[in-house]
């Protein structure tokens, strides 16, 4: 597609959303033609959106995107969680006979967001962001053509035993785009533990949206990792509300795909609750990976801590903009923020914008970024006790990352993040 697609012309979005294809025949019909509506007056953001400032979306634009298909030839190993219960999509639909899911306790329903929808279609609607304007734009895409995803509801007081791992696996020969969507919902007092990985094959366009409710007192262990194609492109969102005391533990580990951008928007809606979301990035080609993520403080004595660490190599481009907003009646916050990013190669680079937006007089906040190389005197000394210099070099880069990692809470999911690492880095030929 050529470079119009970047004006805000209706007749043009329209142009790319019949590319697309036909939205999903259901329920949803009044959301999916406001998604359609919204999308086709604001068009996609472009650098001169603040929040997409650093993020080149050409790529993306100027690519014809077709609809994915149901399903694929053959089916690639997973990577299993113990003690998990399985959740897989391909292309964007739910495989119930490549899932497991076992006895669940009474009022949990865990499977296909499409399923649960039929049953609930005005809180199937309510879930999606028709908020409208550029920087929306894919959550407007999102709510025009989103064909499942996952859907957890917990009642209150149901504490889950087992791990859900959800499985995306994305296939493409040509472009194609899968839309999904995720409801997860945990009343007061509830806990779960969620795993998210993608992977898949071709130049595949993601584009995901998560609406997450905790209710007070409830606990949420989410972590992402994102491994797609080197010709993928993968964009999320994530809203999340946490109510009064909630904890909310987010992670995402960003590997894989050409172009990628994940945004979090969280917001302590409840006294006494924690947000904690944090991650690591490898990057290495031409890969542009963003995180963005604005925490909103709008209750007192909240607590968030956000630590993002990655290393880039080659020409890759990495970003993070991460944003917290403290309201005014949102006193005793305690809000710590930290970015680190090695580059590996003159050419890398990286965009770092930590930000604090503080309206109230009693509180505990802090930021800060470094951008610099690897420690020269830690290689010495590495090398003095016989090490290669590849391996040296290696071993310097996994424990800078693996130290964000350690902040994820559970361990089995934690040494399974690590694993993903250490693959990555030994796919490298030349890590430096």
């Amino acid at each position: 597609m050529a470079t119009p697609c970047w004006a805000t012309r209706p007749d043009i979005m329209n142009d790319f959303l019949d590319m697309l294809g036909a939205p999903p025949d259901d329920a949803l019909a009044a959301v999916r033609s406001a998604g359609r509506a919204r999308f086709a007056e604001s068009g996609f953001p472009t650098r001169r959106t603040e929040a997409w400032r650093f993020t080149e979306l050409r790529k993306l634009t100027e690519t014809r995107f077709g609809p994915a298909s149901a399903g694929i030839a053959g089916m690639p190993a997973i990577d299993e969680i113990a003690d998990a219960d399985r959740l897989v999509f391909i292309n964007g639909c739910f495989v119930a006979d490549r899932s497991r899911i076992g006895t669940l306790p009474k009022g949990v329903f865990l499977g296909s967001f499409a399923d649960w929808a039929r049953a609930h279609a005005d809180e199937a609607a309510a879930s999606f962001d028709l908020a409208g304007g550029a920087d929306r734009a894919f959550l407007s895409l999102n709510a025009a053509f989103a064909t499942d995803g996952l859907a957890l509801i917990v009642p209150a007081g149901v504490k889950l035993d087992r791990r859900i791992q959800v499985i995306h696996i994305a296939s493409a020969v040509e472009p194609a785009a899968s839309h999904l969507k995720h409801l997860v919902r945990l009343g007061d007092g509830a806990e779960a533990v969620l795993v998210e990985s993608f992977t898949g094959s071709g130049p595949h366009w993601t584009n995901a949206s998560a609406t997450v409710e905790l209710g007070d007192d409830a606990k949420l262990g989410h972590y992402k990792l994102q491994n797609e194609a080197a010709e993928a492109t993968h964009i999320a969102h994530h809203a999340v509300t946490i109510g009064a005391r909630g904890h909310y533990d987010g992670f995402l580990l960003t590997l894989g795909a050409g172009l990628s951008r994940q945004d979090m928007r969280a917001t302590i809606a409840g006294p006494d609750a924690f947000c904690g979301f944090s991650g690591a990035y490898l990057l290495a080609g031409r890969q542009d990976a963003t995180m963005a993520s604005v925490i909103l403080h709008a209750a007192p004595n909240g607590r968030t801590h956000e630590v993002f660490k990655g290393c880039l190599a080659d020409r890759a481009h990495g970003v993070f903009q991460g944003q917290i907003r403290v309201a005014q009646a949102a006193q005793k916050t305690d809000a710590y923020q930290l970015n680190k990013t090695l580059l590996l190669s003159d050419r890398a680079v990286m965009d770092s914008k930590p930000e604090l937006e503080i309206f109230a007089d009693d509180v505990k906040c802090s930021h800060g970024a470094t951008i610099g190389d690897l420690d020269e005197t830690a290689l010495f000394y590495l090398r003095s006790r016989g090490i290669e210099a590849e391996q040296a070099r290696r071993m310097l880069i996994e424990a800078f990352v693996v130290d964000a990692v350690d902040l994820i809470s559970d361990e089995v999911v934690r040494n399974h993040f690590i694993a993903a690492i250490g693959h990555w880095l030994a796919a490298r030929k030349e890590p430096a």
